[in-house]
Formats: structure tokens, sequence, C-alpha cells
């Protein structure tokens, strides 16, 4: 009967995790419909132990001298050590609260930093030209046809395209792509955080010298002054094994008063530096104010929100 209690505890903790909403801390929404499974699976077998027991204690009753069992008997160890491995889960489950992942996996795991295709004004297309056929050995493929890849969508959508892959819907990102260049602010909300950024970085001169607002936890490496900050936020493809932090550069005054991993809201113009000879997306800071945490702090690619409960 000890199985069949363990099982029926190890629902009620997934069950438990399901109501608060803790579950969205390990897994991306997109993985419920499974964890639902085995959440029914735990109370199934529950119950078909539960009335396995009670049927061979009837059988026993009928007949004393049958053990209700094969040859040979469990170990005497064999019960104990099955139930410890039980118990460790059950008493994370029940007694741990859920940690947010924070900037001391960052170190460990990196930053994606939003890059931006340099300025047009910056780089003449002659010069482009002649640093291309610079590097190109023109040899026997000369005139070679190779087959044509071009695509009919524009440049910047092309970009997305190559950034998400298979994840890239043209409806979607070119839907989202004209409704953010209407807006006179830009709101970066939680749920569109990934798809938001990664259309700004691809339309980096549209966007250039306009206001946005986004909000994230504060990362800072060694190579930051004391007014430079990183807004990031982790984003979950399927569960925490697979967790990425992808990070936004914010410059301001007055940015040193924020604790490392404390939630801020930043209000600021859009803009591009090079940092490490690349060009990286850059947020000059108007306004920046501490927050809360948010209840959904994790983030994920247009297709998995779709899942979102």
């Amino acid at each position: 009967m000890l199985k069949a209690f363990f099982l029926l505890l190890l629902a009620v903790v997934q069950v438990k995790m399901i109501y608060t909403g803790e579950i969205l801390y390990y897994l991306a929404p997109q993985m419920l419909p499974f964890f639902y499974f085995s959440t029914f699976s735990f109370l199934f077998l529950s119950a078909y132990k539960a009335m396995l027991i009670l049927l061979q204690n009837e059988l026993q009753k009928n007949d004393p001298c049958e053990c209700g069992c094969s040859e040979g008997h469990e170990s005497v160890w064999g019960k104990p050590v099955m139930y410890a491995l039980f118990t460790i889960p059950l008493a994370l489950g029940f007694f741990m609260p859920p940690k947010l992942l924070d900037s001391a996996l960052v170190e460990k795991k990196g930053i994606i930093y939003q890059q931006v295709a340099p300025r047009s004004a910056d780089h003449d297309p002659d010069e482009r030209k002649a640093a291309q056929d610079q590097t190109i050995d023109h040899e026997w493929w000369e005139d070679y046809e190779f087959e044509s890849s071009k695509s009919d969508l524009p440049e910047e959508q092309q970009t997305l395209k190559d950034e998400l892959g298979i994840w890239y819907e043209p409806d979607h990102y070119q839907q989202l792509t004209e409704a953010l260049l209407e807006q006179e602010v830009i709101i970066v909300d939680d749920r569109g955080f990934l798809d938001i950024m990664l259309v700004i970085s691809a339309y980096q001169d549209k966007f250039q010298g306009r206001e946005v607002e986004l909000s994230g936890f504060v990362y800072r490496d060694m190579a930051m002054s004391e007014n430079e900050l990183a807004v990031t936020r982790t984003a979950i493809t399927c569960c925490l094994a697979d967790a990425s932090f992808y990070g936004i550069l914010i410059r301001g005054d007055g940015l040193n008063v924020f604790p490392t991993d404390s939630w801020i809201k930043v209000r600021g113009i859009i803009d591009q530096d090079l940092v490490f000879d690349q060009n990286m997306l850059m947020i000059n800071s108007i306004e920046t104010q501490a927050i809360e945490t948010p209840e959904s702090p994790y983030v994920y690619p247009y297709l998995y929100r779709q899942y979102m409960p």
C-alpha cells in the first residue's frame, strides 16, 4: 500500500505545481500537456496499485498459505532504498520553493546581446564591395551557376527568418513589424519580449531614436562601467536545461543604484554602439525604476507562447 501512497503523493505534488503556476518555473508552456498526462498517469497507477493490493489481501484471506509473491522475496534493502529515492523529489516538491535563474547562471552559460547591422551612413557601399572582393577567391566557381536561393521577403524579414529558422512565421512577424512601427512609444511586454526585440534589431535603422519601454533583471559583467547594465530575460524553449539569456545594453545616469538580479523597468531611446568590435543594440535610459518580479518571469518564442494558459 505504501507504493500506492507514494504514487499518489507524486500526483499531488504535480497538481500543486499546476495550481500555483510553479510548473512554469521549470517547463515551457508547450510542455504542459505532457506534464498533465504524467499527473493523470500517477493518479491512475496509484489507484490501480491500491486495487491490486486489496485484491491480493482478499486472496490471502481465502488461502493463508499463499504469500502472494513469485519465487523468492525482495532484498532487505530494496524497499528502503526505493522509498528514499521517491522521498527526495517529494520533499523538494512540497517544501522547496522555485528559484528564478539569475546572474550566477548567466556568468556560467553566457549572455546573448542583440546585434544589429551597422548604420548605412557608416559604411559606404563601394567599401563593402571592395571588402567582399578581397575575401572571396574567384577561381573555378567564378562562372558556375548556382541554384537560385533568392527570397521574396524584404531584407529585414529575411534576417528574422535566418535568426528564427523553423519558428519564423511571415504573417505574424510582418504584422508585428507594421504594428511596432506605428507605435509612438514601443512597449516591450513580457509575452512578446523576444519577438519585439528581434524586430527592433532587424529594423534598427527605422527604430533608431524611437522611445522604448522594457523590463528585466539586472546583469553586469566586469567590462561594464558604472553607468551601464544589461536588462536581461531568460528564454525557455522546452525546460530549464535549454535556458538562454538575452540582454539589452542600457546606458544612463544613476544605474549603479540598482543591485544585480533586481528587476527594473527602463524607458529610453533606441541606439546602437560598437562593443567588442560588434554593433550592439543599445538603449539610452531616460527613466529607470525598480519593479517587482513578474508573475511570468521567463519569455518564449511566438510559437511557444500560443500554448500559454
